[in-house]
């Protein structure tokens, strides 16, 4: 099943539904492309209204490279979590590759992350992740994640 911008794409509370992340930390406004377990895409536009621009920095806002990572975090545990078999499953961020920042993000801009999976083994996911603004690669890097059953949280 692939979900396109030709079909349908998932809303906010599409995607509530199968991540457990929500305001103020929920860093996904959209998703536009879709094969369960193989590779996803999503937008966040930054609006500049967000908790973390006033003080990261009041007089020259710039979203924290932390926060991109969350946010290629949240797409990457979606593309997992769409899985029919994955859907009990809780994901925890384990770490990350050679995340690199290639370009500031100010307010009013619209980013869309494009997440890969390159292995699930032993409950562990590991994506790759480029974030561009428009045309522009902005970040990009490898996240992990370890995912366990719900019950037994």
């Amino acid at each position: 099943m692939k979900t396109t911008t030709n079909e349908r794409k998932l809303s906010k509370g599409d995607i509530e539904q199968i991540l457990p992340q929500r305001e103020p930390f929920l860093f996904v406004d959209e998703i536009t492309d879709l094969v369960p377990g193989e590779s996803v895409t999503g937008k966040k536009t930054f609006t500049g209204e967000e908790y973390f621009f006033k003080g990261h920095f009041p007089q020259m806002p710039i979203v924290p490279g932390v926060i991109l990572m969350e946010f290629a975090g949240q797409v990457s545990t979606f593309l997992i979590l769409t899985v029919p078999k994955n859907r009990n499953l809780f994901g925890f961020f384990a770490g990350v590759d050679k995340f690199r920042f290639l370009k500031k993000v100010v307010p009013g801009q619209t980013l869309t992350v494009e997440s890969r999976l390159l292995s699930f083994r032993h409950n562990v996911a590991r994506s790759e992740s480029k974030i561009y603004c428009g045309d522009s690669l902005v970040a990009q890097g490898v996240i992990a994640a370890v995912f366990v059953e719900h019950e037994t949280l």
